[in-house]
């Protein structure tokens, strides 16, 4: 079992490298001490065998972390234990700003002087950052740039993948809270006003044929397919595990529904991971 330990400087940004390394595939625990971390991984090679990584993220406020910290690796190499020391650190004026924006104390700042505690967690950790097989500048990066610097330091993971939500609801039922985007489908034909396409819904062709008979409904599926085919590469790059659009109409019904099935026909052979939800529909 592959372990990776995640360390570094507060504020620095270790959680959001472990929630990263969680989301692309890795089990992961926070704030381990040092002397409970070989126990643990011999209990977890008892309970799961199969486990191929174990994340872990360790904090300098554990007193005995910098002296126990190279002696534990060094075991570790004894036995030939596969290891990968992941260090996050950042510019002191950025640390200043996010500890200033989350208002949290610094465990060394004496008298709440920030810098100074900086300077001597630095230093506390220099051997620790020594041992890194991998530090990571995280003062101008984003979630993005972290999770693409870390699968590009780390090829034996899953690359993280974004998946495409088309949802069809309707607007008399309220707006779904996890769009992305919301496009409104109301001024297109309604077939609710067809008493033999009332009962029916997007999903049957009567009321595809319908729709696609007339030149508004066309221009508006055209509009939106090209919409996405464009910005789709660009969507892919901030590596959100989801983008989701929504397509409303008056109940979620007919036009919304009709909608959101073309464009997943049209758009499957492109987009792998693309997934269909109608909020309206009962399953």
């Amino acid at each position: 079992m592959e372990l990776l330990i995640v360390t570094g400087l507060s504020g620095a940004g270790r959680r959001s490298v472990l929630s990263t390394l969680e989301d692309m595939g890795c089990v992961a625990l926070d704030n381990v001490p040092v002397r409970l971390l070989e126990p643990l991984l011999e209990l977890e090679s008892k309970l799961n065998p199969d486990r191929a990584r174990l994340a872990v993220g360790m904090d300098s406020r554990h007193e005995e972390f910098p002296s126990e910290f190279g002696p534990m690796l060094d075991r570790l190499a004894e036995r030939k234990h596969p290891v990968q020391v992941i260090f996050a650190e950042a510019e002191d004026p950025i640390l200043v700003r996010r500890y200033s924006e989350s208002r949290r104390p610094h465990h060394l700042a004496l008298d709440g002087n920030l810098e100074e505690g900086f300077g001597l967690e630095r230093a506390m950790l220099a051997p620790v950052r020594a041992r890194a097989t991998l530090v990571l500048d995280t003062s101008r990066m984003n979630l993005s740039a972290l999770r693409q610097r870390l699968g590009e330091a780390l090829p034996q993971l899953p690359t993280l993948g974004t998946t495409l939500r088309l949802v069809s609801f309707g607007f008399k039922h309220g707006l779904p809270i996890e769009a992305d985007m919301v496009l409104d489908a109301r001024f297109l034909p309604n077939p609710h006003y067809v008493p033999e396409l009332r009962p029916l819904t997007g999903k049957d062709a009567a009321v595809r044929e319908f729709l696609q008979a007339h030149e508004t409904f066309n221009a508006f599926l055209g509009k939106v397919e090209d919409w996405i085919r464009w910005s789709w590469p660009l969507v892919r790059e901030e590596a959100r595990a989801y983008h989701t659009i929504a397509i409303g109409c008056t109940g979620g019904q007919h036009r919304s529904v009709a909608l959101v099935e073309l464009l997943a026909e049209r758009l499957g052979a492109e987009i792998s991971a693309l997934v269909v939800a109608h909020r309206e529909l009962r399953p």
